[in-house]
């Protein structure tokens, strides 16, 4: 099952400067703010990302990688 839409992202987690979203297949994807940067995690629970640095430091960009990163890594 794919993705099919950006809104079908919810977040998981949304604290001041980081927002996480969870894949269907159980992977975390971590937006940090503070690095302009997403990234899926490494391993459950490492607590250690992959970064992928955005064009534009904002959330729609964020999602947008996001929901490209698990539509390429998942399906």
């Amino acid at each position: 099952m794919s993705l099919r839409k950006i809104s079908d992202l919810k977040p998981v987690f949304s604290g001041d400067n980081v927002i996480e979203w969870q894949s269907p297949g159980g992977t975390r994807y971590r937006y940090s703010r503070a690095r302009g940067a997403v990234g899926p995690e490494m391993g459950p629970g490492t607590e250690a990302y992959d970064w992928h640095v955005l064009d534009k430091n904002d959330l729609t960009h964020a999602k947008r990688k996001v929901f490209e990163l698990i539509n390429l890594d998942e399906f």
